[in-house]
């Protein structure tokens, strides 16, 4: 339900009241542009009053009529004002949320937001894809890019021991745009099992360049699972994104194969992070002329 670039408006006497739930509202004005998602706007001269903060945002629920509502708050100075959102479960309220006024106390404003997303259960997080490596939150908290990330010269690469064969595999995997190894079977793909052991190497195409369908959103901690087909003799993978701001060199690991033919694998980036990367053709193509660089014909 996050609209950060068009929250829900109610038109009431002399102001507008803005709301943006998850997310903090852009293009605001007055004091509203510090991270509001309640606002109220004095239309008249278009100044904006904070009426809560994205981030001060807590569920609360009443002990005796079990009502869940999202409670806000703005401070600054000696001055502080708040506001709160009561959820109503309405399951055949779909397509967009109903977003009331409910009246105020002093410095407090009351609202209620009537949506199937109330209901538990009623709308799980999903994250659509967009192209082989971006994908939307349908949360509103933006995009997950791996394109900085997509350099099939230098893949990201992972070795793992396979107990039952006791042996080494190395995995290869680049989002996005895939990978080649000339003269091999593992041509135009997005990930590649490598049994460097054996006389000659053998290589392992193991899916197709962009995922099977859309992720899979872990409720509980925040990670997002790629999953692909299309490898080598019915061979597949799912690669778990590790979502850690901090983590600007990506970190690979294959986890090698739990069950015949599947493989898992994560990957922890910024990247990962809703919001964190975009594509950047020149980033790209930098990529490749230091890779060009250092392999020279």
């Amino acid at each position: 339900l996050a609209r950060p670039d068009n929250p829900y408006r109610i038109d009431h006497s002399y102001f507008s009241y803005l709301y943006s739930p998850c997310v903090a509202m852009n293009n605001a004005t007055g004091e509203c542009k510090d991270e509001a998602s309640v606002c109220q706007l004095f239309r008249e001269v278009g100044l904006g009053h904070n009426y809560g903060t994205a981030n001060s945002s807590g569920f609360r629920i009443d002990p005796e009529t079990k009502q869940i509502s999202i409670h806000y708050g703005y401070s600054e100075g000696n001055m502080s004002r708040g506001s709160s959102v009561d959820l109503v479960c309405d399951p055949g309220q779909k397509e967009e949320a109903l977003f009331e006024y409910d009246g105020f106390d002093p410095f407090h404003l009351k609202f209620k937001l009537t949506s199937v997303c109330a209901c538990p259960g009623g709308c799980p997080v999903t994250c659509s894809m967009k192209d082989s490596c971006t994908c939307d939150m349908s949360d509103g908290t933006g995009e997950i890019n791996l394109h900085p990330l997509d350099n099939p010269w230098a893949p990201l690469r992972s070795s793992h021991l396979q107990p039952d064969l006791g042996r080494n595999f190395t995995y290869f995997y680049n989002p996005c745009s895939g990978l080649t190894f000339a003269n091999t079977r593992c041509t135009n793909v997005s990930n590649c099992q490598v049994d460097t052991e054996a006389v000659p190497v053998i290589f392992y195409p193991l899916g197709h360049v962009a995922p099977e369908s859309d992720p899979l959103f872990n409720q509980d901690d925040g990670s997002i699972t790629l999953s692909y087909i299309g490898g080598d003799d019915g061979r597949h993978f799912d690669v778990k994104l590790i979502c850690d701001p901090d983590q600007d060199v990506p970190e690979f690991t294959a986890l090698g194969e739990p069950s015949r033919h599947y493989y898992y694998m994560t990957l922890k980036t910024r990247c990962a992070c809703p919001g964190m990367c975009k594509n950047d053709p020149q980033a790209r193509k930098a990529r490749y002329l230091k890779w060009k660089a250092s392999h020279p014909d």
